[in-house]
């Protein structure tokens, strides 16, 4: 089990400074487009990294996520369908798009969220429907050197004999694992309890995004096995649409993993 160091807290403000920014200037910064958020009735809890750095977790909608790193705006699957205030919501610096899915690739989210200095990553299959993406392969590693983090992705598929054919893992579809300060943010896109999580457990994982929604991710046991193999502080189940989480809720009460429900179905 690895220990998670790091305080959590939810739909809180909190600040820090980071790059060559005055810590005045990011504080603003920060403050300003969590209230935007908070303004448009999406939930967030805000972590500090080992080094103090503060990382706010936006809930969207079902595979729609942002992620704040001291101002510098991550966004995941965006789809207006989950969401009609893109063009109101803080621009984006990256964009990460895991798979080429009508529900997690957006043209016109990517659009409203996009400016001249937007970095958008993606699946070669993604990237051949959104020319402006860069594609990346499962395994490669980026990293943000103005920032100070890393994304590693990694494999996502099914296992499952009766829905290989939703998302076969010769498609080059990925999750990712992003490393702030040495704090592990999983989030694991559509995929089963794959093999692979049991190394991605071995590396160390902090917080995890799981999927529940079978037939097309995971059940309720899938993801419990699943959570078993990272071994993760903090899960969000995410991608859940009517799924009863009860269970795997209970399963963990008074266990050292803090499963926190959002509203992400």
């Amino acid at each position: 089990m690895r220990i998670l160091t790091i305080a959590l807290f939810c739909c809180a403000l909190v600040t820090a400074c980071a790059g060559n920014k005055p810590e005045t200037e990011m504080k603003v910064s920060i403050q300003s487009q969590m209230e935007v958020f908070k303004g448009a009735g999406y939930e967030y809890d805000s972590v500090v990294s080992p080094n103090g750095r503060v990382i706010n977790l936006v809930f969207i909608k079902h595979g729609s996520i942002a992620i704040d790193i001291d101002g510098y705006m991550v966004y995941v699957d965006p789809v207006t369908m989950f969401c009609d205030d893109f063009a109101h919501l803080p621009k984006a610096d990256m964009i990460l798009i895991t798979h080429e899915h009508h529900d997690h690739l957006d043209s016109v989210a990517v659009d409203l969220l996009s400016t001249d200095s937007t970095r958008i990553l993606s699946s070669k299959r993604v990237a051949e429907q959104l020319p402006k993406s860069t594609p990346v392969a499962v395994g490669a590693e980026i990293e943000i050197e103005s920032v100070g983090f890393s994304i590693k992705t990694v494999p996502a598929y099914n296992i499952s004999p009766e829905h290989l054919n939703f998302h076969p893992q010769s498609r080059g579809d990925f999750g990712f694992v992003l490393s702030v300060d040495g704090m592990r943010i999983y989030v694991a896109g559509d995929t089963e309890d794959i093999p692979e999580m049991e190394t991605l457990g071995n590396e160390g994982v902090d917080i995890a995004f799981i999927p529940v929604n079978q037939p097309y991710t995971m059940t309720v046991e899938q993801a419990i096995h699943a959570v078993g193999m990272l071994k993760p502080g903090v899960v969000y189940p995410y991608h859940y649409g009517q799924t009863d989480l009860s269970a795997l809720v209970t399963e963990f009460a008074g266990r050292e993993v803090d499963v926190r429900v959002r509203q992400l179905q």
